[in-house]
């Protein structure tokens, strides 16, 4: 059966650690600038691969991350001193939970005045040139190519 992009269509199955340096080379060859992650870490809840005539060809994983939601009243000063306060019970139990990473999405008018505070608390700007996609989990028709 022909798949998409002129090759025949292979078969999606779960990674196995024997995977890892095929993985390892596709990553290598996107020539991205990133380091390969470790994908025995527990929070890789999902990782596939497809092969095609007994090779892997393609592999994708899900890492979860915990997104950071802030509601808060009360002036600049209020609001840091409970931003303070706050964060490092949140971080601790998310630590503890097995969370080693959080996000927040900041609007970029909220970002000019909020950026400085963001750094005090240790936060780092995620890379320039990269963009966060998102989409529902939910199934939807399959598109071609």
């Amino acid at each position: 059966m022909q798949g998409i992009g002129n090759r025949e269509q292979g078969a999606v199955r779960d990674y196995r650690p024997e995977d890892f340096e095929a993985v390892k080379a596709l990553h290598e060859a996107s020539y991205i600038d990133y380091n390969m992650p470790d994908l025995n870490h527990a929070l890789f809840l999902v990782k596939k691969v497809l092969e095609v005539d007994g090779k892997v060809v393609a592999a994708m994983a899900l890492r979860i991350e915990a997104e950071t939601y802030l509601w808060c009243s009360g002036g600049p000063r209020e609001k840091m001193a409970a931003m303070c306060e706050l964060q490092p019970a949140v971080l601790l139990e998310a630590w503890m939970s097995g969370i080693d990473n959080v996000v927040a999405w900041i609007p970029q008018s909220v970002e000019k005045k909020f950026k400085k505070r963001l750094m005090q608390l240790g936060w780092e700007r995620d890379r320039d040139g990269w963009h966060s996609w998102s989409r529902p989990t939910e199934q939807r028709e399959r598109v071609a190519a």
